[in-house]
């Protein structure tokens, strides 16, 4: 296997921001610890690569119709290489959060909310995806838990109302609305595949009205961050980034829900404000640690 193709097999640019989010989320709530962090960015990249490699192994059929450019599929990397990665990558992300625990640099809550992504996010790679809505909410919940991870990192008994816990509600609202509206793209590879979702099990246009209902959930959740936010020095940052996002999920569900067809760029769309709040809460974190 080329760099190349581990790249590409590994989608190791969404590793690298899944793996800022948790060490943002570890700073906003108090970390300060270099190798805590090191081995939390670590940690989170590898099982980032694990889930990634495995889906493409498990997801093979449906990508030589919806993504026919895909590493697998292509040829760029074999079945065995894939399988490979993938098991080097998990077991290392486990005993670094481990080694983290034993030596204190990391909570011992850590380890649960590692192993949950690592099981959810597997389960839906090996079968689960077939099953119609728990494919939507296990994809939501595992791409969400970041947020919790550098949180539960550094302390076991977080308070009940905080960033991370309002930020892992909205990204999961909001990925739910993606990941329903990818469905809808999706119908003519999953039908062939057998995979069961809301579009190709109630139609799509029950699929598009069902994700604008959780985005705009997301957005009316959301000003509970802003007011938090704003309560901190440099919450501002957070703040606006929050309110940018928000204006263009409510933009695009008015969108999707005048024209079925819009749903390409409700979907590529609504990557891009949900990367807004990132950036902004990456900037926040990133001032709070500095000053």
């Amino acid at each position: 296997m080329d760099l190349r193709a581990f790249i590409r097999l590994s989608r190791i640019e969404h590793g690298v921001l899944t793996s800022l989010i948790v060490i943002a989320s570890y700073v906003t709530a108090g970390g300060r610890n270099a190798i805590a962090m090191v081995l939390l960015f670590l940690s989170s990249l590898l099982t980032e690569i694990f889930l990634f490699a495995t889906n493409d192994i498990y997801n093979i059929e449906e990508d030589r119709i919806n993504r026919p450019d895909a590493p697998l599929v292509r040829g760029e990397a074999s079945i065995s290489e894939a399988w490979a990665l993938s098991l080097i990558s998990v077991i290392i992300a486990v005993a670094l959060n481990i080694l983290g625990v034993v030596l204190h640099y990391l909570m011992v809550w850590s380890i649960l909310i590692l192993i949950t992504a690592i099981v959810l996010g597997f389960s839906y790679n090996y079968g689960l995806k077939r099953v119609v809505i728990v494919n939507n909410v296990f994809v939501a919940i595992t791409s969400s838990l970041t947020f919790l991870y550098g949180l539960y990192a550094t302390s076991s008994t977080p308070p009940t109302l905080n960033l991370p816990y309002l930020l892992f509600t909205v990204s999961f609202l909001a990925t739910m609305g993606r990941e329903l509206v990818k469905g809808a793209i999706d119908v003519a590879g999953d039908v062939r595949a057998g995979v069961r979702t809301v579009a190709n099990v109630y139609g799509v246009k029950t699929a598009l009205i069902t994700a604008v209902v959780f985005t705009l959930a997301a957005v009316l959740i959301s000003p509970l961050i802003i007011i938090l936010a704003i309560r901190e020095v440099y919450g501002l940052a957070l703040s606006m980034g929050v309110a940018m996002t928000d204006g263009l999920l409510t933009y695009i569900c008015v969108r999707l829900l005048r024209n079925a067809n819009y749903m390409g760029r409700f979907r590529s769309l609504s990557l891009v404000a949900m990367a807004i709040t990132i950036v902004a809460y990456l900037l926040f974190a990133l001032l709070k640690s500095i000053y």
